[in-house]
C-alpha cells in the first residue's frame, strides 16, 4: 500500500475518533453538563490516553461541543450545492462559516482563546481542533476533481478555508476595523478574485 494512501487512512481513523469523541461529549451534555475527560472516556469505553491526544483541556471538548451542536455535518451540504457553480458553491460555504462565526461570535472568541493556549503548550499527536470547513470543502469539491484536478482542489479547500469562519472575521474587525457587513464582503470579493484568477469562476459539475 502507498505511503499517501497509509496516511490518508490515518487522517480519516482520526477524525472518526474525534468525531466520536465529540458526540459522546454531546451525548453527556443532555444529562451531565460538568463531564469531565474521564466520563467521555468511560461513555466510549475508551482509555484517557486516547481522549487526552486530541482533548487535553476539558474546556476546550466543553466548548466545541457545545458549538458543534449549532453546525451542519459537511453531507448535509451536498444536497444544497448540487446546481449550483464551482464559484457558488464555494461563496455559500463561505456565507454559511461566515454567518455561523457572526451569529455565535463570543462563543467562538472564547474557543479561539482556548485553543490559542493549548497550542504553546507540548505538541500533540491529534489535531487542536475539529476542521469542518476542510472537510465540508473536501465532500462539496469532490464532484470537480476530474475537471480541474486534485491540485487545485487542495489549493481551494485551502484558501477557502482561510477565507471562512472565526479567524478572518477577527483580523477583519479588530485589525481592519470593519463591521460584520463590511468583512463579508470583502473576503467574497477576495475568494470571488481568486477563483477568477485561476480560470474556474464558470465550472459546474
Amino acid at each position: 500500500m502507498k505511503k499517501k494512501q497509509i496516511d490518508s487512512g490515518r487522517i480519516k481513523q482520526k477524525r472518526e475518533t474525534r468525531n466520536g469523541i465529540l458526540k459522546a461529549a454531546q451525548e453527556l451534555l443532555e444529562t451531565n453538563p460538568t463531564f469531565s475527560l474521564e466520563d467521555v472516556a468511560r461513555h466510549m469505553g475508551i482509555s484517557r490516553a486516547t481522549i487526552y491526544r486530541y482533548y487535553s483541556n476539558i474546556d476546550l471538548l466543553y466548548t466545541e461541543a457545545t458549538l458543534s451542536f449549532r453546525v451542519k455535518q459537511p453531507a448535509d451540504f451536498i444536497e444544497e450545492v448540487k446546481e449550483l457553480s464551482l464559484l457558488e458553491t464555494l461563496t455559500f460555504v463561505q456565507r454559511y462559516y461566515n454567518h455561523l462565526a457572526q451569529l455565535h461570535e463570543n462563543s467562538y472568541r472564547r474557543y479561539m482563546s482556548i485553543v490559542l493556549s493549548e497550542s504553546l503548550k507540548e505538541p500533540k499527536s491529534g489535531p487542536l481542533r475539529g476542521a469542518r470547513r476542510p472537510a465540508t470543502l473536501e465532500v462539496v469539491l469532490e464532484p470537480y476533481e476530474k475537471k480541474i484536478g486534485k491540485e487545485n482542489i487542495a489549493r481551494l479547500k485551502h484558501i477557502v478555508t482561510v477565507l471562512s469562519g472565526i479567524e478572518p472575521m477577527i483580523a477583519n474587525k479588530d485589525v481592519n476595523g470593519l463591521s460584520s457587513e463590511q468583512s463579508d464582503r470583502l473576503l467574497a470579493w477576495a475568494l470571488e478574485m481568486i477563483v477568477k484568477g485561476m480560470g474556474l469562476d464558470d465550472t459546474v459539475d
